[in-house]
């Protein structure tokens, strides 16, 4: 599975799920690769377990990375929209796709900021509490603990 952080000039519409067999991520709402890394391994096991949310194997690694069961909470977190700041997981992630959207590979866009760090503990229910009594005072520790309480939440989704 590909992982490849995207900065595309033209937001990609959703019909280019169908057409591309690929999932896009707004990667405003993604704590770095490692979000989506345990996010594709968690829905690796759901399926060898019989534990999957979705018959989609995409779809699942969507829901994963939402930290939630409801594919529709899952399209409001982590859904394009608009934005041009994407993660596009798939066998393969189409030159034709990166073209018709003028899509430049770019890791910055996982990159957590401050402004990132604050949306991120909105979406996934995370309080700045939670993240100080296992966090030093500088802001990559914060970020670095914000990452591990999201991959929880996506753990706990198997617990529910």
């Amino acid at each position: 599975m590909k992982i490849v952080p995207l900065l595309c000039n033209s937001p990609p519409e959703a019909e280019a799920l169908r057409r591309y067999r690929i999932q896009l991520l707004n990667a405003r709402n993604i704590a770095g690769r490692e979000h989506v890394e345990f996010a594709v391994e968690q829905a690796r096991r759901a399926f060898e377990r019989g534990e999957n949310i979705s018959s989609d194997f995409l779809i699942e690694v969507l829901v994963r990375a939402s930290a939630t069961r409801q594919i529709k909470v899952a399209i409001e977190r982590l859904g394009i929209g608009h934005t041009g700041e994407i993660v596009a997981l798939g066998e393969e992630i189409p030159d034709e796709f990166l073209r018709r959207y003028f899509c430049r590979e770019c890791d910055d866009v996982l990159e957590v900021t401050q402004e990132k760090y604050q949306r991120l503990k909105e979406i996934y229910g995370i309080t700045e509490e939670e993240i100080r009594t296992l966090a030093e005072e500088n802001f990559q520790s914060k970020v670095q603990v914000l990452k591990e309480l999201i991959k929880e939440r996506i753990a706990l989704l198997n617990a529910e």
